[in-house]
């Protein structure tokens, strides 16, 4: 498994185009910028250098206009993919499933591991995919150009900037959020709470999906959104929940929640009665003189966004506060913080490795 985004790069593009690591750094940096006093073009010819220095580095140690383009180097690069692999749909349909299976998750792993967002780089990558250009080579192409920013900057959100830019300026499309219409939802079962500190818990089935997200008493508040990246920010969400979908503050001894003009809304489930109360209707239900009025939450509550993402509302202990588990486990498993679990204060335990 690659130990930076930089590394996960270099070896996706090894994979996916049969183009070493010599070969991917000429086409990426930019030959005249000057790196420790010397021109880089210069320094490129010594393969110690480009595994140090250029492979291996960590997020934010090479600055972008170090960088050729990204767009041109995603171009030159997509040429050769085409040229050792093919360049018929076949083939390049071959490519995109590899990339998706194997570069994606191994993207999103490093940066994990380098203490960035990758949620926020895969849901960069689904969004991608619901824009409206059919063809395979231009959608792969966007692709490449996200991959290849995401990996030379260690910086997600700043690739999903450029890609969106380019897509906008170049390619007369948007990556917008698919409209979806909500079928099933989940809820739970438990006793409102007026704690002030409160955390969000993804539910996926009936899986709870650690860790456990806190959510900041800052007067700004959390964002919950597939494309945000503000310093509070939830992005462990499915590709239809907007890029800013939902605020989530502390104002004067409550929780509130209110929509952020999402494109399939959002509604609660309460944790004492299981009613279900829209916060913002979907966008295309939504009549124009809606209130957009902020709705309480509460220890217990389920916060829905969209077709399937879903968050159960939790009041935060000072263990269940520090989890970082990724392990899927049963909801509802209660069991005693002194047998290898954690408990919620509410009908949810988590257990620790």
């Amino acid at each position: 498994m690659a130990d930076t985004p930089s590394c996960a790069l270099y070896a996706g593009l090894k994979s996916l185009g049969r183009i070493n690591n010599g070969n991917a750094a000429q086409i990426l940096m930019a030959g005249n910028a000057r790196y420790g006093g010397r021109l880089i073009s210069e320094r490129l010819t010594v393969p110690s250098f480009i595994s140090r220095e250029i492979v291996h580095t960590k997020p934010g140690d090479l600055p972008e206009p170090l960088f050729a383009p990204f767009e041109q180097s995603a171009r030159q690069i997509l040429n050769l993919i085409m040229q050792n692999r093919g360049s018929d749909p076949q083939s390049l349909s071959k490519v995109a499933k590899r990339y998706m299976e194997s570069c994606v998750p191994n993207m999103q792993d490093a940066l994990t591991n380098c203490g960035v967002d990758g949620m926020l780089f895969r849901n960069g990558v689904e969004r991608i995919e619901t824009t409206d250009d059919s063809d395979i080579k231009d959608r792969l192409y966007i692709h490449l150009i996200f991959f290849i920013v995401t990996g030379c900057l260690g910086d997600p959100a700043r690739a999903i900037e450029y890609t969106e830019s380019f897509v906008s300026d170049q390619m007369l499309s948007t990556l917008g959020t698919v409209e979806t219409t909500v079928t099933s939802f989940f809820s739970t079962t438990a006793r409102p709470t007026g704690d002030i500190r409160l955390g969000l818990l993804r539910v996926v089935g009936n899986s709870a999906r650690p860790p456990l997200r806190p959510l900041t008493t800052n007067p700004v508040g959390s964002i919950i959104g597939s494309l945000t990246g503000d310093a509070n920010a939830i992005t462990d969400v499915d590709s239809d929940v907007s890029r800013q979908h939902l605020r989530i503050w502390f104002q004067d001894g409550r929780w509130l929640a209110q929509g952020l003009d999402s494109t399939n809304g959002s509604f609660l489930i309460s944790g004492v009665d299981r009613c279900r109360q829209p916060i913002e209707l979907p966008r295309r239900d939504r009549p124009a003189n809606f209130a957009n009025t902020p709705v309480e939450i509460h220890n217990g509550d389920t916060l829905c966004l969209g077709a399937t993402t879903r968050f159960l509302v939790i009041r935060i202990t000072d263990q269940s506060a520090h989890t970082s588990s990724t392990q899927k486990v049963p909801l509802f498993a209660l069991t005693s913080a002194n047998n290898g679990t954690f408990s919620i204060k509410t009908t949810v335990a988590l257990p620790f490795d």
